[in-house]
């Protein structure tokens, strides 16, 4: 019996080359430090995760679809400003490093609890904790040293984060996410315009 066919499955705020090319500049004075102890997303992939919905059948993609849809009608547009640089897991044991934003909107907020909702309705089983809005820029290997996690800590609370425009937030969009030894890829599967 062959295994059904899944997606991998996300909804998330693309961001302008604005923001992108800022995230790139940290890069470059964080691996100043890092060493390549980092493993950077590339520019062109970072995005703001709004849910992660894992792997979904094909067939349940219209139900997401629909759940979106409906999300989408009940926010407005808003905007939102990049905030400083950050982390998760303790300085001397960093897991991940990513661009805040400079305080979270309510419409993103919003749309967080819009998209949940209407999946919940929509019987579609997705990832539920709570909204922690940030730009994944990088991961740390399972080998760096503490040292070196301090190190670049130090170097994360010294880092300010350039003047970037804000982003009107108009959609959103569900993104397919393509696993591979070589890294992940992403694919638009639909863009949602709010309001």
């Amino acid at each position: 019996m062959s295994e059904i066919p899944k997606r991998r499955l996300f909804v998330a705020v693309e961001l302008p080359d604005r923001w992108r090319d800022e995230a790139s500049r940290i890069r470059r004075e964080v691996e100043l430090v890092a060493g390549g102890e980092l493993r950077w997303v590339r520019p062109d992939l970072i995005h703001l995760t709004v849910a992660f919905l894992g792997y979904q059948t094909e067939e349940s993609l219209p139900t997401i679809e629909r759940a979106l849809e409906l999300a989408a009608t009940e926010i407005p547009s808003f905007r939102m400003g990049l905030g400083r640089p950050g982390c998760f897991g303790q300085p001397r044991n960093l897991r991940t490093i990513w661009l805040g934003l400079a305080e979270v909107p309510a419409g993103l907020q919003q749309l967080h609890r819009a998209v949940s909702e209407r999946l919940t309705e929509g019987a579609i089983a997705f990832d539920r904790k709570p909204l922690v809005p940030h730009i994944t820029l990088a991961r740390a290997r399972p080998t760096m040293r503490s040292q070196l996690s301090l190190h670049i800590h130090a170097k994360l609370v010294g880092t300010k984060v350039g003047i970037v425009l804000p982003l009107d937030v108009a959609q959103f969009v569900l993104m397919q996410s393509h696993l591979s030894p070589k890294g992940p890829e992403y694919q638009v599967v639909r863009a949602f315009s709010l309001g």
